[in-house]
Order: structure tokens, then C-alpha cells, then sequence
């Protein structure tokens, strides 16, 4: 209490005292101190922001203040001594909440206390989808986007009209991609459609200030057949991998086929409208959904080629492509330019329109003229004496006899209809009319009508050269120029600072270059010095990141030449590991088919070119439909080399190693770019048509491979086919040991079949990739490649095979269970366990009884009636055998009784064979049976891990497989 304020009580209290004559006076109560009242309220604020606090105190006097934390996430307060506290809110990614302490002293330490609840809001940002769900309107269908891991969901109305808002955190990855699917009920069931957008943050931006995305804005908000259709096809472009970023978004929306985008957009609509009145159109067995067919290739191919004959496939096409609500509009006249984009393989394009109605037909040295008109969305090129023409050859069958022939082709007329705006261009169906004439007189000329979709971006699409600035080599596209025995239709460029360059393809031919004005943009015009000044210019056309399309120009001899194609900065870091080479290489991104080439690069050095299709199409591939071309592969200055090699036959690998093989045709590809399993290459292609003749001209072209560890068909092929490539095609093994464990050191062995007592070999690898092998008293030498999943590829031109593999199958200890070439037997260390192990062998002389396997799980490698090894699952009781058909050793296929004698020999009744473990270690045991009717020796293995046994026979198999082929 106040110091004045107890004095002046006193004094009253005195004064009345004097001044009565009673001798007792009541008195008022003293004034009793009381603690501080303190009022604040809970209050909220919102993620990383500031707030203060104040509290209001009641009290006679001065009070001290103390403010603390006593629950949820930690924060530091501020001025704490004080009535108002500061802190700046945490981070969250959901709504939290923390309690803060006030304590109030007065000044005779009186105390109140307070708790304050803070909500920690947290801070979203948000986006609204608005868009229609339909082929026919999905009703009532569930909406679901997910962005990363989150999910967001909503139903359609009656019209498969649905708003959705999609709140992220702040801190949220903003350049997540976003993917919305629509699934429809009942009836709609089949319906489960997909819409792959770009990243929320480009969303965000497009909607604009009230956070709203329509249509209008991108019209991919409409989940469609179509959309469904395009989100399949980039799963399948991309192997399965998530799409990532919103780069490869577009690289890979540039990369599909449109005219495969169409046919199962088409398809998917034929199946929601059409399969209810017609069972032929209904989805296949097994099938859940369209989006399911859309994913599986092979299922799709087969349901387009089972109707897109009918009506009702050519009905259905039509109707999607004049629904405004499935196809974005393209009205437009003002195109000057179309860039065709057909594909990686294809050479593309360009169509030049003038404003007097005149243009050129720019394709592989031929250009054009014709007469243009525009109506419709049409633009129809016309010129009856051709705008462009090609000789080909062609098998036809003339009385009774097939002979080959030739051809004249001449275009005449072409119409190009806009169907469908896209991202970046338009879905364009093109008619093109064709005179085909018989030079040599072997049939009648005919006419000649062909349709397909494709993509073309404008000169709309042109943008800023940016590849320019940088000091590694630039891969792009070029005009299919020929120059000194060399077609270029791709072109290798170093750009130096000062304006000099060199292209790699002509031998580093030097070069000038210079950005020039071109559309409004900047491109890259080069003059090849040494070529007359003969000059290309190069437009870019998107810029997807690291791989972005191209147009170029050139004039070479007075003929204009254009192409169209993927180029990119190569990062000169990125290069192809010969450790990793080995696999299946495949022009196939959208799953298996029955129409397909691959490349099959073995760890020995052989490379196998592969070649099928159905002709028949009957589901089945023949022999007849299944081409073997034999060669090898090597990699020599980052340059990975593929040869075909010819003699007669289909093992043809080496023609260093055989004098009657003769090299056909060689491809050498110089790596651009690596994305996950797919990768760009530069590619060189020559061939010699006849032995003995010089190779002819090389040809240069960029294309795009997918690193794939299955054999892209969908039927299996032929098992006379098989025998020769082998079962199993060239996969990484798991489970080998790696071979550096056993540098400088010598792994010794005796003969495999240990039938007599004799000399040592052994294998000696240095770290420098030279290896010794020594046998029989002759020393061989060469060198050895480790791969990547620890192969060894051994190659010594005098007394091995080329490409002989060795590899480490299990180890423990000083022993190591090696396979070489066709065989497999144990390698010691050191000399004496090696001479120890020959001399327990050829005199049947056990090291160890069975005491150690009693009760133990057994994995037995062995090989089976078909020389395949297998595992075997067992148990040793103290005198039976148990044997097991299967892995978790529950189900008893045999038991065996048996005897063990005092050296560890096992016999048995009624069997005059013999067993004993001849090795033991921690690891593995080797056992061996005296097989007496065939007076031979078998050799199996004890392993008590079950992956080990799994890995070992997987890696045994398919090492002896490739050692056969």
C-alpha cells in the first residue's frame, strides 16, 4: 500500500481518538492492499508477422510486468518487461496456436497472472479452377487436383460446370505442377478424365488480380477426352516418371504425336457415347477406365485398329473436333509461316506464305512453289505441275513375280485445316494430293490422296536466340545441306566470343557468326568460310530449357533449304560412362507395340540392332517378322560407336575377329543431353552397301533414345530368336561383388573338373585395367572393364574369346565363387587354401561334418534338368533331409534319410552316391556329390541368405547366357 496513504489513516485515526470522551470508538477497516487486475483478450495474427500485445492493469500503484511462453511453437518476445509484448509469428504450414504468461507485481509483491491464447493463421495463397468436366458433360462427376501431395476436391453440377480453389501454404513449392482428374458416377463410371496444367504459380499469374482461372485464361481447366488423351501420351513420352517441372511439361507436350493424340481422343469419346447402344465399342475386358486405356499402349493400339474403320470412330472425330468446349479456337488468317513438327525422326518441313498469295514448299533441298489461298480455317497450296517431289522404290507383285520398282511422287496440292489451338501452335489435319507415276512403265500412274495430324508452330512462336551465349558447343538442327560427302541435318557449333566459330561435322571448319534482326527477334546467322560464304540461319522457337525446337535456313547452290528439330547447349561434363552403357536403347516412349527397332548393347562389346513388325497382324511376332542385325559397340572419346556387321549370318559381331564379316553400317552418337533414362544424341549414320566398297556419305541428324531395361514389344519373340540374342536382354545384375575388393592381388583355382591333381591358374588384376590369366602353363595378357553393377568384360586377342565376362558371384573370407565365361568355381586368395582345396577334392576327403547346417534354412544353388541353376529350400535333421517346394520352408516336397560316417561323408540308403562338404564358410558352403553311375563330380552351393542365393542364380544364369550367344 501507499506509504502517504497509511500516514493520513493514522492521523484520522489519532484526531478522533482525542477528541471522544467514550473509552471505546469503532474505527473504519484499514485499507487493504489487493493484487493487480489484469484485462487482454486472445487475439490471432497471421505467419511470419509482427504483433504486440497489450495488457490494461488496475492498481493503486506501479506494478512490474513479465511476459513469458508457456506452450506452442517457440517465439521471440520482445520488451517483456513491458505492458506490450512484440514477436514476429513462426512459419506454419497449418493453423497453430501458442499461450503467453503475464505476470503483474505490485509493489508489496502481490502477483496476477494471465494467459493469452495467440492463433498462429496460416498464410495461404489461393487460385480457383472454374472449367467443365465433358466429353458429355460429367455429372455430379468428383473433381480432384492435386498439387504435390496435397489434395483438393469438389463435384460438378448438372452441366459438368465446377468451381475449385486450391489454397497453398506461402512457403509451398510454387512451381509444383498441377493435375486434375474427373471422375464419373454410375452410368459415367468409365469416365475418369485428366487435365495435366502447368505450374500453380504460372496459373496464379494467368488468372490475374481475382485469383480466378477460367478458360479463357487457359483452357486447360476443361478436363476432356482430349486433355485425358495428351495426359496419357506424356506419361507414356516420359516412361512414367512424375513430370516434374513446367519445363519438361512443354518439351515433352512438343515431343508426342498429335496424330496419336487424336485417334485416342477420338477413341476415348467413341467409348463414353458410343459403347452403350453398340457393345463393339464397350472397353476392353479388364479395363477400368478410360484413362487406364489411354495409359496402356498396347491395349489402345489394339482397341483404335479395332474401330477406327467404323462410322461411328469418324463420327465421334467429328464431333470433338467441332466442340468448342474439348478444342481451343483457332481463329486466325495472319499466318505467315508453318513450322511442321512431326516427330524427332522426321525430317520437318517449312511452308512459307507471301502476301500476293504465292509461298514455297522448303523440304531436304527441294523448293517448291504454289498458289495459297485461305477459307475456313483452310489453307490450300496448289500447283498442278507440283510443289514438291521424290523418287522411292516400291515392291509390287507383277505376274505372279514380286519386283521392286520405281516411283515418282509429285505433290500437287495440299490443305491444311487448323483444328486445335495448342500451347505453343495448332493441330493441323493435312491433305496432301499426289500424281504417282511408273518411270519404267511396270503400271499405270495413279492418284494418290493422304490425311494426317500433325503440329506446326508459326511465326507467332519465334523468340529470342538465347543459346548464343555460352562457351560450350550448340547442337542444332540443320537445312539438310550437302557438303563434301556429308548430309547435314544437324550441325555441331562452337561460338566464340569474337564472332569465329567452327562447325564439328566438317572437320572444325571454321566459321562467322552474328545475331541479326529476323521477325521482330534476334537469330543466329553463320557464313561457312571455307564454303563459298555459303550462310544458315537459325530461328528458335520455344525455349523449354535445356531442349528447345529449332528452324533452319540455308541457300546453298541457289536452292532455299528449311528444317525443323530439337537442339541444345551440350554440357561438355555430361558424357556417356562406359561403366553404364550396357542396356536397351529405343526410339519407343509410349509403351510396347509389335512395330519396333532397338539397340541392344552387351557388357562383352557386342550390339545387337533389332528389328520387328506384325506384318501379318496376328498379335504374334514370326521369325520372318523378327530381323537380327549382329555388330559391337565401343566408346572412344566420348564418341559411343554402333556397328552392323554382314557375312551371311546373324553373329557377325566382330569384324576384326572374323575375316569373312564385313562392316555395313556404323552410327555414332555424341550425347547432348541426359534426362533421366531418356537422352539426346547427336547422330552419325554411314553405311557401305557392298564389301570392299568405301563408305558412302555420313549423315548427321539430332534424335531422342529411351535407356530401357525391357525389350519394347508386346509379344514375346520367337524362341529361335531368343537363342540367339538370349532370353534375357542386357540388364544391370545386382548382388555382384565388386572386383576392386581384389586388385593386386591373385585368385588361384585348379582345373574345373578337379579330376586329376594339377598345376594352378590364376587371374591377376591390376588397377591400371590390365589383367593376367594364367593356365596350363601359359600366361595370357589384356585388358578388363568394370561396369557398373561390377561386371567384368575381359579382352585378350590371342587365346580368349573378345569380350570373355568374369564376374564375382559371392565371397567370404580368402574365397570368392567366380563365374568365367561358362563356368563357376571357387578362387582363393591365397595359394595354399587353393592347393589344400584341389587336394580335398581329388581325394574325396570331407573338412567338416554336418552339425553346423542342423535346423538351419538352406538355400541350394543347383542346376536343373535344362541346365538352368535354380534354388532349392532345405533342412538338415540329425539324419534327415528335408526338402522343401517352397521358400518359406512350410510345404514338404521329399525327405531324405541319410548317415554321416566319422570323416563327414554322407550317404544314403539304397544309393550308392556319396556327399561331403568340401568348403566351409560363413557365407556359402560347397557340397559335393560322387555321382558313381556317371563317375563325375557336381558341385552345388550352401547359401543361408536368401537374396544372396536369388541373386546368385539370376547373375549365374544370365552371365552364361551371354557367354553362350
Amino acid at each position: 500500500m501507499n506509504l502517504i496513504k497509511s500516514m493520513l489513516a493514522a492521523s484520522i485515526s489519532l484526531a478522533l481518538l482525542s477528541g471522544c470522551e467514550s473509552d471505546f470508538v469503532d474505527h473504519p477497516d484499514e485499507p487493504i492492499n489487493t493484487a493487480p487486475v489484469i484485462s487482454v483478450s486472445d487475439t490471432a495474427v497471421v505467419e511470419k508477422q509482427a504483433i504486440s500485445i497489450s495488457a490494461t492493469v488496475q492498481d493503486e500503484g506501479p506494478v512490474t510486468y513479465l511476459w513469458s511462453q508457456n506452450a506452442g511453437l517457440s517465439v521471440a518476445l520482445e520488451n517483456t518487461n513491458t505492458g506490450t509484448v512484440s514477436f514476429i509469428a513462426p512459419s506454419v504450414s497449418e493453423d497453430k496456436k501458442i499461450s503467453l504468461n503475464l505476470t503483474v507485481t505490485d509493489s508489496e509483491g502481490l502477483t496476477s497472472e494471465k494467459n493469452v491464447v495467440v492463433d498462429i493463421q496460416q498464410q495461404l495463397v489461393k487460385l480457383s479452377l472454374e472449367g467443365i468436366a465433358t466429353d458429355s458433360p460429367l455429372i455430379d462427376a468428383a473433381i480432384k487436383a492435386k498439387i504435390g501431395s496435397q489434395e483438393f476436391t469438389t463435384t460438378t453440377n448438372s452441366d459438368g460446370y465446377y468451381s475449385l480453389e486450391l489454397a497453398l501454404d506461402d512457403d509451398a513449392d510454387m512451381s509444383q505442377l498441377v493435375t486434375i482428374e474427373a471422375q464419373g458416377k454410375e452410368q459415367q463410371q468409365a469416365a475418369l478424365l485428366q487435365s495435366r496444367l502447368m505450374s500453380f504459380a504460372s496459373l496464379k499469374t494467368k488468372a490475374g488480380d481475382d485469383a480466378v482461372l477460367t478458360n479463357d485464361e487457359d483452357f486447360s481447366v476443361n478436363i476432356t477426352n482430349l486433355t485425358t488423351a495428351k495426359s496419357a501420351l506424356l506419361a507414356r513420352e516420359n516412361l512414367f516418371v512424375d513430370i516434374k517441372s513446367e519445363q519438361d511439361l512443354k518439351r515433352l507436350s512438343n515431343e508426342i504425336s498429335a496424330d496419336e493424340l487424336v485417334k485416342v481422343a477420338t477413341a476415348i469419346k467413341v467409348i463414353l457415347d458410343k459403347s452403350t447402344s453398340n457393345e463393339l465399342f464397350a472397353l476392353p475386358e479388364g479395363v477400368n477406365n478410360v484413362l487406364e486405356l489411354a495409359l496402356d499402349n498396347e491395349k489402345m493400339t489394339q482397341y483404335i485398329k479395332k474401330v477406327e474403320q467404323t462410322p461411328e470412330f469418324s463420327q465421334a472425330q467429328e464431333e470433338m473436333l467441332a466442340d468448342e468446349k474439348v478444342v481451343q479456337s483457332t481463329k486466325t488468317n495472319n499466318i505467315k509461316t508453318f513450322y511442321y513438327n512431326r516427330g524427332n525422326l522426321s525430317i520437318n518441313q517449312v511452308i512459307e506464305l507471301d502476301n500476293d498469295g504465292t509461298g514455297r514448299y522448303l523440304l531436304q533441298n527441294y523448293d517448291g512453289r504454289f498458289d495459297w489461298i485461305y477459307q475456313n480455317d483452310v489453307y490450300t497450296l496448289n500447283n498442278p505441275e507440283g510443289f514438291y517431289a521424290y523418287q522411292t522404290t516400291a515392291d509390287i507383285e507383277i505376274d505372279g513375280e514380286t519386283k521392286r520398282v520405281r516411283q515418282e511422287v509429285t505433290t500437287y496440292k495440299a490443305e491444311l485445316k487448323l483444328i486445335a489451338a495448342t500451347e505453343n501452335g495448332f493441330l493441323v489435319k493435312e491433305t496432301e494430293y499426289k500424281n504417282v507415276e511408273y518411270p519404267d512403265g511396270e503400271l499405270e500412274n495413279y492418284q494418290l490422296t493422304n490425311e494426317s495430324i500433325l503440329k506446326v508452330f508459326t511465326q507467332n512462336e519465334q523468340v529470342d536466340f538465347t543459346f548464343a551465349q555460352t562457351q560450350n558447343p550448340i547442337a542444332l538442327p540443320a537445312p539438310h545441306i550437302f557438303v563434301d560427302q556429308v548430309s547435314l541435318g544437324a550441325i555441331t557449333l562452337m561460338l566464340n566470343d569474337d564472332g569465329t566459330g567452327a562447325v564439328s561435322e566438317l572437320g572444325n571448319t571454321p566459321i562467322t557468326w552474328r545475331m541479326i534482326e529476323d521477325n521482330n527477334k534476334q537469330s543466329l546467322h553463320i557464313t561457312l568460310s571455307d564454303y563459298d560464304n555459303e550462310t544458315i540461319l537459325f530461328r528458335q522457337l520455344t525455349s523449354d530449357g535445356d531442349i528447345a525446337t529449332f528452324a533452319a535456313f540455308s541457300e546453298f547452290d541457289g536452292i532455299k533449304n528449311a528444317s525443323v528439330g530439337t537442339g541444345s547447349i551440350i554440357d561438355e561434363s555430361e558424357t556417356f560412362n562406359i561403366a553404364t552403357i550396357p542396356g536397351i536403347y529405343s526410339y519407343n516412349f509410349d509403351g510396347k507395340s509389335l512395330d519396333e527397332f532397338w539397340f541392344e548393347l552387351w557388357p562383352d562389346g557386342k550390339a545387337i540392332s533389332m528389328s520387328v513388325y506384325d506384318s501379318n497382324e496376328d498379335g504374334q511376332l514370326s521369325v520372318a517378322e523378327s530381323r537380327i542385325y549382329a555388330g559391337n559397340w565401343h566408346l572412344d572419346d566420348d564418341i559411343l560407336t554402333i556397328t552392323r556387321n554382314l557375312n551371311g549370318r546373324d553373329d557377325c559381331y566382330y569384324v576384326e575377329q572374323d575375316p569373312n564379316c564385313w562392316l555395313w553400317n556404323t552410327r555414332q552418337w555424341k550425347l547432348i543431353e541426359q534426362i533421366e533414362d531418356t537422352i539426346y544424341v547427336n547422330n552419325m549414320h554411314q553405311f557401305t552397301y557392298s564389301q570392299g566398297e568405301e563408305p558412302r556419305e555420313k549423315t548427321f541428324d539430332n534424335r531422342k533414345f529411351n535407356r530401357a531395361t525391357e525389350r519394347p514389344i508386346s509379344s514375346p519373340l520367337p524362341d529361335e530368336i531368343l537363342q540367339q540374342i538370349g532370353y534375357q536382354p542386357p540388364v544391370s545384375l545386382t548382388g555382384l561383388i565388386s572386383p576392386n575388393n581384389y586388385l593386386g592381388k591373385r585368385l588361384y583355382f585348379t582345373d574345373h573338373d578337379y579330376k586329376v591333381e594339377g598345376e594352378l591358374g590364376y587371374f591377376h588384376f591390376d588397377d591400371n585395367n590390365s589383367f593376367q590369366y594364367y593356365q596350363d602353363n601359359n600366361l595370357s595378357t589384356g585388358t578388363y572393364q568394370i561396369f557398373s553393377d561390377n561386371q567384368l568384360i575381359l579382352r585378350d586377342g590371342s587365346s580368349l574369346m573378345y569380350g570373355a565376362n568374369y564376374s564375382l558371384l559371392i565371397g567370404s573370407s580368402n574365397v570368392v565363387i567366380a563365374t568365367f565365361e561358362e563356368h563357376i568355381w571357387p578362387h582363393f586368395t591365397s595359394e595354399n587354401d587353393a592347393k589344400e582345396y584341389m587336394s580335398i577334392v581329388a581325394d574325396n576327403k570331407p573338412v567338416s561334418n554336418v552339425e553346423h547346417l542342423i535346423g538351419r534354412d538352406i538355400y541350394m544353388v543347383d542346376r536343373d534338368q535344362d541346365d538352368q541353376w535354380v534354388v532349392s529350400y532345405l533342412k538338415f535333421d540329425e539324419d534327415k533331409i528335408t526338402i522343401y517346394s517352397d521358400e518359406s520352408f512350410t510345404t514338404i516336397n521329399t525327405e531324405l534319410d541319410y548317415s554321416v560316417d566319422d570323416t563327414g561323408m554322407i550317404s544314403f540308403p539304397d544309393d550308392q552316391n556319396t556327399m561331403y562338404l568340401s568348403l566351409v564358410t560363413d557365407e556359402f558352403n560347397i557340397i559335393i556329390t560322387n555321382d558313381v553311375g556317371n563317375s563325375s563330380k557336381d558341385f552345388n552351393y550352401f547359401l543361408f541368405d536368401q537374396q544372396k542365393a536369388k541373386d546368385f542364380v539370376n547373375n549365374t544364369n544370365a552371365l552364361r547366357e551371354s557367354a553362350q550367344r
